[in-house]
């Protein structure tokens, strides 16, 4: 059995052998940041200058190694889980360094601010209660998926903006990114007892990144008015949050920090964590705070 080094080494080494139409590419295997201070192990195959490659992450396969699955059939594995996901996308340099072109695709996503310290070092952001609002650019994006790019410190000396003029951002999150929200119930295969307490799972209609929905204009406050009360939520990950309605249903804001807590620590992973804290909406003051 290889240890974990000597997997990553055996992957960028063997891999073509299992994906002879791609014998004459270049292999890379490296260490891709992520959000929340994670890095994976990701192995992309192809000519990177300008061209977004699709990475595949290869923790989860050494994991199988790990369990007793023999080398040939976790490089089987990874070669046919990568044909798979092969979306590769030429990216034209002059159109990078054009902002004219690079604003029409400007969205923004929210992610911890504790846990990215680092990364907002050099990241135009905005603080927002313990969470930091940055901003990324789509280069990509079809019923494939999407692939979309950081946008840093450098960019912005690059395109000779401000951060102040990236604002569109916020318009443009909401167009390329529509609010959904709908009932737990049509979201997960369980049945939900006590009378159907009313819980809302709230996103965008990818279901990526659409935790940012909450600072959408008027999508809290349009839905609290609608239901005639205030509201919780509770941020299940970066790519949604889930509303209750604050009745006689709620329970205590601890008891809700403490389920969001160990669902943090038990179901989501790492890098899609948004927060221990719960939110509550004050429909009056039209105001989102950490519930107390």
């Amino acid at each position: 059995m290889l240890s974990e080094k000597e997997f990553y080494l055996y992957v960028e080494k063997n891999i073509l052998k299992y994906l002879p139409e791609m014998e004459d590419q270049k292999v890379m295997v490296q260490r891709v940041k992520k959000n929340n201070q994670v890095s994976m192990m990701g192995l992309s195959i192809g000519e990177q200058k300008n061209y977004l490659l699709p990475v595949l992450y290869l923790e989860p396969f050494y994991r199988n190694h790990l369990r007793g699955q023999t080398i040939e059939e976790t490089m089987r594995e990874i070669a046919s889980v990568y044909q798979g996901h092969q979306v590769g996308f030429y990216l034209d340099e002059d159109k990078v360094s054009d902002y004219e072109y690079i604003k029409k695709n400007l969205f923004y996503r929210v992610i911890n601010y504790e846990k990215n310290k680092e990364l907002l070092k050099y990241t135009p952001h905005e603080r927002f209660l313990d969470l930091a609002v940055t901003y990324r650019w789509a280069a990509y994006r079809n019923h494939d998926g999407m692939a979309s790019a950081l946008v840093r410190n450098k960019e912005l000396l690059m395109w000779g903006i401000s951060k102040d003029q990236m604002m569109n951002a916020r318009e443009n999150t909401e167009k390329i990114f529509p609010p959904v929200m709908r009932k737990i119930q049509s979201v997960l295969p369980i049945h939900i007892i006590e009378e159907e307490i009313p819980l809302f799972v709230m996103s965008n209609g990818d279901y990526m990144n659409g935790a940012s929905v909450i600072l959408y204009k008027d999508v809290l406050r349009d839905f609290a008015k609608y239901m005639e009360y205030d509201l919780y939520i509770l941020p299940s990950s970066i790519h949604e949050v889930i509303i209750l309605l604050d009745n006689e249903y709620a329970k205590a804001p601890e008891e809700l920090a403490r389920m969001v807590r160990e669902t943090n620590r038990i179901v989501v992973d790492r890098e899609e964590i948004l927060s221990d804290h719960v939110y509550y909406y004050d429909r009056e003051k039209d105001e989102i705070r950490i519930a107390k």
